[in-house]
């Protein structure tokens, strides 16, 4: 089924044992000087055993005011070699191979108080500081760091160099001709501005040898800058790559407006494929394709001659397993990443916790949360299909125990079954033919449409008893609304309620906004109202600015500082912010006002049992992520 992803493929000198590769992807495990943890390495090691063929080590830096983040991985020293060859030993002893990607931030870089950044010309990056212009004496000293950090990185046990000169770091800084403006050899044309990276890559074949594999990331195209890069520059960058000796040109992009890192109404894999494409017909090394690859997309790209080899970047967070269950054949079990961006939300969090996955709890913790099999098995009782008890289902069933998941409605899935409805967000749908299919394949025992009580708990005995009840929307007080028959967002989305024309959305968070959105979306005239000052607040911050955007241009009407006067079955009368009264034509008035945790249930059976879990909305209203780390966690436990 995917004969050419799993190809043994040629990289220079190097032999990949398939065409899967790992990219680089900064996740804030190292230590604060940047010396390797064991959390890196075990986080690393678990994709070597996963299966892929190639892993490239996060971007590492050459120089302590070029890191980029965090936490970062530093090889500027010769101090940090031993903890980096403990790590390629550890990949090694796997059968993958491990590259490292050299890094120096520019402008973007992650510096102390004070100190001014570096980079080609005086052009602050969006929110930073004014660099200053390097001269070229200082130039010449960046490309000594890269080759002092090349030969770094093979007494490290390294198989190969991949050279970051993407993403708007200090490489990638020379050659878009946003932040460019240089009079001299290193300004102008592409090719002066693609001359540090030519000379870097030199540089480091020079220390490292011919025979040994290096390669450079690049941007295809520059989305959202005015005056950036266009694949037409890419084309000719990457040619200068390939004539200065790289052996491979890894395509990403850049930019406010790349869609690698935008969500889209439905999904869409392999979303910059066309440029990864418009380079491998530019060159004849070979290509890494990257962006929201799926198997299916990547061995149909190799067969369309459009790449060489597959990076899997979120996805290997997800299900670090990914590559062998496509190598034997079950691409069906791979847990997929639905693109939350809470792990991005956790990288740029400060300070950096370290880049955990809503979906896979044990990501950045493989060695604290190994599922290990329990000494005994017991008879483990969930009441509640969302979510947590699902997770928790698995992970209890996993250690070997006896598990029945009772779920009082008739399907499972919880609130994932109407936010998977919601605009942008139809990736979440994954979720549950996954549990169903983990759940079914480990024997966990499920009873739906089931009305659980004491007396039913009582009789069946459980040695161990979960409650994941899940949370009940709060119908907030307002003068009339009980007469104006409104709505639930939740049942809007799941098309259980009939909707007018003129629609009141009460709320402001994330499911309001998701309503909405679904509504004006059907041609809806939509309000959405909120007491505070803010609409979605707890949102996501890498994906709220979008999210308000894309309100915006539906046309829904958004007022913060609202006070509700009274309700009728046509209209909502209200007072604004600015303390005018106003009367909003209501046909519907959709309640999406938050959410209170419905324990009853638990609070009748919590004295009668010893082991007893409160886990997911039933503890507090949260996150699909909170849901899910607690339900991992519970299981884990028991």
């Amino acid at each position: 089924m995917f004969k050419l992803l799993c190809q043994p493929f040629k990289l220079g000198s190097l032999t990949l044992r398939n065409r899967m590769v790992m990219p680089p992807m900064v996740v804030s495990y190292a230590a604060v000087d940047g010396y390797t943890s064991d959390r890196n390495i075990a986080y690393y090691e678990a994709r070597a055993k996963g299966g892929v063929g190639l892993i490239i080590q996060e971007a590492t830096y050459v120089h302590p005011l070029g890191q980029i983040l965090g936490n970062e991985q530093g090889i500027s020293d010769d101090k940090y070699i031993p903890g980096l060859r403990k790590l390629t030993q550890a990949v090694h002893r796997h059968g993958a191979k491990m590259a490292v990607q050299l890094i120096h931030g520019g402008r973007a870089a992650y510096l102390p108080e004070g100190v001014q950044p570096l980079g080609p010309s005086p052009i602050a990056a969006p929110g930073k500081t004014v660099p200053k212009e390097l001269t070229v004496a200082e130039i010449a000293r960046i490309v000594e760091y890269f080759a002092e950090a090349g030969v770094r990185a093979r007494q490290a046990g390294f198989d190969g160099i991949e050279i970051h000169a993407a993403h708007n770091y200090l490489i990638d800084q020379f050659i878009s001709p946003a932040s460019n403006h240089r009079l001299d050899e290193y300004g102008g044309s592409v090719e002066n501005r693609a001359r540090l990276l030519v000379q870097i890559i030199r540089a480091v074949k020079g220390v490292v040898g011919d025979e040994f594999p290096v390669w450079c990331r690049m941007n295809g195209k520059e989305f959202g800058v005015r005056g950036g890069e266009t694949l037409s520059d890419a084309k000719k960058v990457a040619r200068l790559a390939e004539k200065a000796g790289a052996v491979a040109i890894h395509v990403s992009a850049a930019g406010p407006a790349s869609p690698i890192n935008l969500t889209t109404p439905i999904f869409s894999p392999a979303l910059i494929a066309d440029l990864a494409a418009g380079i491998k017909a530019s060159v004849k090394i070979p290509v890494i394709a990257v962006g929201r690859m799926t198997p299916e997309a990547g061995e149909e790209l190799l067969a369309q001659g459009k790449a060489d080899l597959i990076a899997f970047g979120r996805a290997l967070l997800a299900d670090p397993e990914l590559p062998n269950k496509v190598r034997q054949g079950h691409p069906e079990e791979i847990r997929s990443c639905i693109l939350c961006f809470r792990c991005r939300q956790d990288l740029l969090a400060r300070p950096a916790p370290g880049v955990g996955c809503a979906i896979n709890i044990a990501t950045g913790h493989e060695t604290v949360y190994e599922i290990t099999k329990a000494r005994k098995s017991k008879r483990v009782l969930i009441v509640g299909g969302g979510p947590a008890g699902m997770e928790a289902a698995r992970v209890a069933a996993l250690k070997g125990h006896r598990v029945s998941l009772w779920e009082r409605e008739p399907d499972l899935g919880g609130q994932l079954k109407s936010a998977r409805v919601a605009p942008h967000k139809d990736r979440l749908g994954a979720l549950l033919p996954y549990y169903a299919r983990e759940l079914k394949k480990l024997g966990v025992e499920i009873k739906k449409g089931t009305e659980v009580t004491l007396a039913k708990i009582k009789q069946f005995s459980p040695d161990a008893l979960i409650i994941a009840t899940g949370a009940k929307p709060v119908v907030p007080e307002i003068p009339g609304l009980e007469s104006a028959h409104p709505v639930q967002a939740v049942d809007v989305l799941l098309g259980k309620a009939k909707v007018g024309e003129n629609v009141v959305v009460i709320g402001g968070e994330l499911v309001a906004s998701e309503a909405a959105e679904f509504l004006a979306a059907q041609g809806k005239k939509v309000t959405m109202l909120r007491r505070g000052n803010q609409m979605a607040q707890k949102v996501n911050p890498v994906l709220r600015d979008n999210l308000l955007e894309r309100l915006n241009k539906a046309g829904i009407k958004m007022l913060t500082g609202v006070t509700y006067k009274t309700a009728s079955d046509k209209a909502l009368i209200i007072t604004t912010g600015d303390g005018e009264r106003k009367t909003l034509k209501a046909d519907t008035i959709v309640l999406a006002a938050g959410a209170v945790s419905e324990r009853d249930l638990y609070n009748e059976v919590k004295d009668q049992f010893g082991a007893i879990y409160l886990i997911g909305d039933s503890v507090s209203p949260r996150t699909l992520r909170d849901a899910i780390d607690e339900g991992f966690k519970t299981g884990v436990k028991i």
